[in-house]
C-alpha cells in the first residue's frame, strides 16, 4: 500500500542523499507534475507498489524462500481492517514462505513477439 499523495508528504525526504541543486530541482518539478493529475498519482502508487514487490520477492527467494502475489481478496475489508488512511491505495499482497510441493508448469506465456515491440507499433 502506498499514498497517492507522498508526492505532496515531505517531498524533500526522498531526495536527501542526493546534491542539493539535483534535490531542489526534483522537489520543485514534483508538484506541478502530479498536481490535478489523480491518475498519475495512482499510477505512481502502482508503479511503486510492483517494484516494492519484486524486490521483497527476490530477496525472499534469496534467502531460500518462495512467493506468490495474491489478487481477488476483498480490499475494501481489508483497507477497513489495517484502517488504510483514505489517500492510500492497496496493490496485490505477497506469500511468502517454504513451498510444501513443487510448483506447477507455467501455465501460460504469451509469445516473444506479442511482448517487445522494436521501433513502433
Amino acid at each position: 500500500m502506498l499514498s497517492i499523495n507522498a508526492w505532496d508528504k515531505d517531498p524533500q525526504r526522498y531526495w536527501q542523499n542526493a546534491p542539493k541543486e539535483v534535490a531542489d530541482l526534483l522537489v520543485n518539478w514534483m508538484g506541478p507534475f502530479h498536481q490535478g493529475r489523480e491518475w498519475l498519482q495512482r499510477d505512481e502508487a502502482q508503479r511503486s507498489i510492483g517494484l516494492a514487490m519484486q524486490t521483497i520477492m527476490l530477496a525472499a527467494k534469496a534467502i531460500g524462500y518462495d512467493s506468490c502475489p495474491m489478487i481477488g481478496f476483498d480490499i475494501e475489508k481489508v483497507a477497513e481492517l489495517i484502517k488504510l488512511p483514505e489517500d492510500y491505495v492497496m496493490g496485490p499482497m505477497i506469500a511468502i514462505g517454504k513451498k510444501t510441493k513443487d510448483i506447477w508448469a507455467k501455465p501460460g506465456q504469451l509469445p516473444l513477439s506479442e511482448l517487445v515491440i522494436e521501433d513502433s507499433f
